[in-house]
């Protein structure tokens, strides 16, 4: 049997859904509105203990521990009522529930799906076992910290007395006291070293939380947008059943493959940032021309570009010894990012030139990048507030800046607000 263009678009997009669901690092949970389970990923599945079709159709209280599962109910319908993406527990530690009756520290992320005529929500699962144990542990040292200080004074204060009473060997007594003193003094060094190692523990432990809640946040939207579209146009196109009707049809299955791109492109952002964070990605050095590689971006880009807009090419580069797949990948991103924030009908240039290094400008007319936030532009995440509204993931320029760095490339940018923006990166010629 043939598959239609909506079909082989739609699998693609659920292909790429199931591989982020199965390989998750976190758990993630789906449940319908009666709280039954849907949905579990491995992780999740490897959290609680249970095996692979355990879980389906579960009620969620089954994971809750059991002095509150009577309470758990009224908390999962009023929040069915009033569904919105939160963290839950705020200011509480929450517990989860194992098959085999042990519990276990963790954190909950909530976000939620209109799937047809249901919501679905979904619960993003961390178990902070070693977070719970790194405090533990902070704590019981600074324990041992105020016992170890008050035996060393008692020590000193009761040594002092024998010394002021006898008043024999004062010297050596004295000497005695200032080695107990600075025992005491090393020994407070050593706690407050531990102390302060485990403390940066925490704190990297924290920002990790917050990136986390940051990504939960942005990929409920990011996600949910070209799903809606492709669940809404699929619903369309199957009214369409006349042969008159074949442009409509048409113009569904466009939105939807532009939709399954969208999640492509979020897909790819998020395996370049673990390649470069982990330290995977090769470079693989050999003659290119950019010319043409510019060239080609061009042209591939010419059916995506907003009405009227036009891209300018203003000199001419020397071929150059560097990796061509992420030379690519950088142009792809700027010049992308140059047609997303700029208006219709508005230019694009592409300045080069060279010297001792490959010069090459993006140059918009663009929407441009708020003063105040400019100095945060490369870190991950981070979208400017005039932004918000364009579809994006924050992570582009981050994995671009990290790009150039690996072939030791250098990037800087201009920008004023409502006028535009201009990224400029040099390379060495070899």
């Amino acid at each position: 049997m043939k598959l239609s263009s909506k079909d082989i678009v739609s699998k693609q997009g659920l292909e790429l859904l199931e591989k982020l669901f199965e390989s998750s690092g976190e758990g993630i949970m789906v449940f319908n509105k009666t709280g039954e389970v849907e949905m579990v990923n491995p992780r999740a599945r490897e959290m609680f203990g249970y095996e692979e079709g355990e879980l389906i159709g579960a009620k969620v209280e089954k994971f809750v521990p059991k002095s509150v599962q009577h309470k758990h109910e009224k908390y999962r319908n009023d929040y069915i009522k009033k569904p919105q993406p939160r963290r839950m527990g705020i200011g509480r530690d929450l517990s989860g529930l194992r098959k085999d009756g042990s519990s276990f520290p963790l954190e909950i992320s909530l976000s939620y799906i209109q799937h047809h005529d249901q919501k679905m929500v979904f619960a993003f699962i961390t178990d902070i076992s070693i977070r719970k144990e790194n405090e533990f542990r902070l704590e019981e040292q600074r324990q041992k910290l105020e016992e170890y200080t008050s035996e060393l004074e008692k020590k000193v204060k009761g040594r002092t007395s024998e010394l002021e009473h006898m008043n024999l060997g004062l010297e050596s007594q004295i000497q005695e006291r200032k080695l107990a003193e600075d025992a005491l003094k090393e020994s407070l060094k050593d706690l407050k070293k531990a102390e302060r190692e485990i403390l940066i523990s925490l704190e990297k432990e924290k920002e990790l939380g917050e990136l986390k809640s940051r990504f939960v946040s942005m990929a409920s939207h990011e996600f949910r947008t070209p799903l809606t579209t492709v669940l809404s146009s699929a619903n369309l196109i199957a009214k369409y059943k006349e042969s008159d009707q074949q442009s409509a049809r048409e113009k569904h299955v466009e939105r939807i493959r532009k939709s399954v791109d969208n999640l492509t492109n979020i897909l790819n952002d998020f395996l370049s940032l673990e390649k470069l964070e982990s330290g995977s990605q090769n470079v693989e050095a050999l003659e290119v021309d950019p010319n043409e590689i510019i060239t080609e971006i061009i042209e591939n880009m010419s059916s995506s570009l907003k009405k009227g807009q036009e891209i300018l090419v203003k000199g001419k580069a020397p071929k150059i010894k560097t990796d061509a797949h992420i030379l690519r990948n950088i142009l792809i991103n700027l010049i992308s990012n140059a047609s997303k924030y700029s208006r219709e009908d508005d230019q694009i240039e592409i300045i080069i030139d060279s010297g001792n290094t490959l010069n090459i400008k993006i140059k918009d007319r663009g929407i441009g990048i708020p003063k105040s936030e400019q100095k945060r532009l490369f870190e991950r995440f981070f979208r400017a507030g005039n932004a918000t509204n364009i579809q994006g993931t924050g992570l582009g320029l981050n994995i671009v800046k990290k790009y150039v760095q690996l072939i030791n490339g250098q990037i800087t940018f201009t920008s004023e607000e409502g006028k535009g923006s201009t990224f400029s990166f040099s390379l060495p010629l070899n």
